[in-house]
């Protein structure tokens, strides 16, 4: 059987081998984002099994879609991937052979000025390579030299790294993206792999993206996963898997929020799981909002919701993103555009990051980023076998971040309100904006959809 050589790991993949490794005592989360470690203590005779997970956030975990380049210096982010950015194969590659590199390489040289890193998709293939862009060339050396070509542009770009991750796919279970089968999906995954270990070894290969809403796309993915190119699982041709995290608009009764996206990713991991996917291999949301549509044309539009609500999702998103060690999440997206009138108008998506068509208005969601990415910095902690942001019977949600020089406890309950006891000296504060208040009499106060931030010594 022929074996692949063994790529050099990426930084990426790096991290999250040595870390999950030493975590995996108990069953307990993935692995978290980027830095794990988890201990425990069993007494003889007892029936107690402490254990500790711990979950240290970096920059790169908060990542965006932006083609605008106007979320720089408005919003915190550290990760950037490009798609509907005009930087697709077939818009790069020309002619045969003949490249357009400088929308790319603006987008590029934007990142690098603000240490932001870039994933880019390498996918739609040019129209004198296939007959639809969703088809794989009918000679998959064109696609090898597209890849060589960016690699060796990007690996040292402006006297450092340009690009650091690449995407084989963009959602190669949706039509409108990709027309072809799992095997030869796979096989663009190995010309990748390849290309990569050959021209950039330190660069992060990424799988194709999968939507996992619906169960077509899930047995898609799973098919997917189950491929062998020359007799090699699939698998161990990329560093990173990655998803498109949007459920359902509703749940029920309800506008469907960040704990169904929650939900998907749950049981994306049950399938990688059956197809032989390490735990260990990082999984990426590679696209997630609210409230997306599967209908027909003309009503594509999602329902808005409250600015309220838009604040919860964002920071309940980055904070189970966390707890559920998903080591990417990118926000589709900053620069949204209104919907044309035959579309039914508005926007694809219900929660929006700046004012959609003016990228240089933030919107109370665009500033809640940096609200998530002050709550996370510390250690994100999960306690007694549970993971971190564990869920109560009651519905109630509560993340501990332990910093120097106290606790943060953040509580909410997307179900009902409910009243929570808080600790001695305790201080608290309502996202987005709310101001800093000391907890009232009998040190309770009342919680519900919006994150509530509660600050103590210990």
């Amino acid at each position: 059987m022929h074996v692949p050589p063994r790529r050099r790991l990426s930084p990426l993949s790096r991290a999250a081998a040595t870390l999950v490794g030493a975590g995996m005592l108990v069953s307990l989360a993935a692995p978290a984002p980027a830095d794990v470690a988890t201990s425990g203590d069993q007494r003889s005779g007892a029936t107690a099994h402490r254990t500790t997970q711990v979950v240290r956030v970096p920059r790169s975990f908060f990542g965006i879609h932006d083609g605008s380049q106007q979320a720089y210096g408005r919003l915190p982010f550290g990760s950037l991937r490009l798609w509907d950015a005009q930087v697709t194969w077939r818009e790069i590659e020309t002619s045969p052979g003949v490249y357009d590199w400088s929308r790319l390489d603006s987008l590029v040289s934007a990142a690098q000025a603000h240490h932001v890193q870039v994933t880019l998709v390498l996918a739609m293939t040019p129209s004198f390579y296939a007959d639809a862009g969703t088809l794989p060339p009918s000679d998959l050396t064109h696609y090898a030299d597209y890849v060589r070509a960016v690699m060796t542009r990007y690996r040292d770009f402006n006297g450092r790294r340009g690009i650091a991750a690449y995407q084989v796919w963009n959602e190669g279970n949706i039509s409108s993206f990709w027309t072809g089968t799992p095997g030869q999906l796979a096989q663009l995954t190995k010309v990748v792999h390849d290309v990569g270990a050959q021209t950039d070894p330190q660069a992060t290969i990424v799988a194709p993206s999968f939507a996992v809403r619906l169960p077509y796309q899930r047995q898609w993915f799973s098919r997917y996963e189950r491929q062998q190119v020359d007799g090699v699982p699939v698998r161990r041709y990329y560093d990173a898997n990655a998803l498109s995290l949007y459920p359902m608009p509703t749940s029920g009764h309800r506008i469907a929020g960040p704990e169904d996206a929650m939900a998907l990713l749950g049981r994306a991991r049950h399938r990688l799981a059956k197809a032989g996917v390490p735990a260990r291999t990082p999984l990426w949301a590679t696209e997630i909002n609210y409230g997306v549509r599967s209908g027909a044309p003309g009503q594509l539009a999602a329902q808005p919701i409250s600015r309220r609500h838009q604040v919860a999702n964002v920071i309940r998103t980055y904070l189970l993103g966390a707890a559920h060690g998903l080591s990417r999440v990118f926000w589709y997206r900053y620069d949204w555009g209104e919907l044309p009138a035959s579309s039914g108008g508005g926007t694809l998506g219900n929660t929006l990051l700046a004012v959609p068509g003016s990228p240089d208005q933030v919107t109370a969601a665009g500033r809640a980023l940096a609200t998530a990415e002050a709550w996370l910095h510390g250690r994100l902690v999960g306690r007694h076998g549970h993971r971190p942001c564990a869920q109560h019977r009651s519905g109630l949600y509560t993340c501990v971040i332990r910093f120097q020089g106290g606790v943060r406890r953040i509580y909410w309950n997307p179900r009902h309100g409910q009243r929570v006891q808080l600790p001695a000296h305790a201080t608290y504060r309502r996202a987005p904006d709310g101001r800093v208040q000391k907890a009232g009499r009998h040190n309770a106060i009342r919680i519900g959809y919006r994150p509530v931030m509660v600050r103590s010594p210990r």
